[in-house]
């Protein structure tokens, strides 16, 4: 593609996510849906699934000067452009390649947060989820431990920081 490539944003249809990105792979279009990992309980166990940072969208790099992004609203598995009125509102690619660092090929976010010790922080995943507790304790393989109030009792637990993100309040 030339320099006059632009990104857009495309809505899938439900449950149709491999499918556009396929039909998108097969017609030679760059497009890019950011994804994580997250653990999850599922049939009374816990595994570590991927899942999309935006669900049920995808964006797509289209080149100006061919005008085709007509193709990308026919893709079998893509419901429509975002359109704002009659414009497509087109996204910048240093937005692109910002979200393609912080979540690159092995699908862990880079975090933007940065915690200290003392701190609050609201774990966002697993048995604790939605609880806010004081960090005590930054390892460096990514865990951190927290001091939670469970039931009138201070609990210290470890938590992924990826699991974790910082009250300021």
């Amino acid at each position: 593609m030339s320099n006059s490539k632009s990104w857009i944003v495309a809505r899938n249809k439900p449950n149709q996510d491999k499918i556009a990105l396929i039909n998108l792979e097969r017609q030679n279009f760059e497009f890019f849906q950011p994804t994580f990992k997250t653990i999850s309980r599922i049939q009374n166990k816990f595994k570590e699934i991927i899942k999309p940072v935006f669900p049920g969208y995808i964006f797509v790099a289209i080149n100006l000067e061919e005008k085709n992004w007509h193709k990308v609203n026919n893709t079998r598995g893509i419901s429509s452009i975002i359109v704002f009125g009659n414009e497509i509102p087109l996204i910048r690619c240093e937005l692109i390649e910002e979200l393609k660092y912080r979540f690159s090929v092995s699908n862990t976010p880079k975090a933007a947060n940065s915690f200290e010790i003392g701190m609050n922080a609201e774990i966002t995943n697993g048995l604790f989820a939605q609880l806010i507790g004081k960090i005590e304790e930054i390892d460096a393989d990514q865990r951190i431990w927290v001091l939670l109030d469970i039931l009138g009792t201070q609990t210290r637990v470890s938590i992924n920081k990826l699991n974790l993100h910082p009250r300021y309040n």
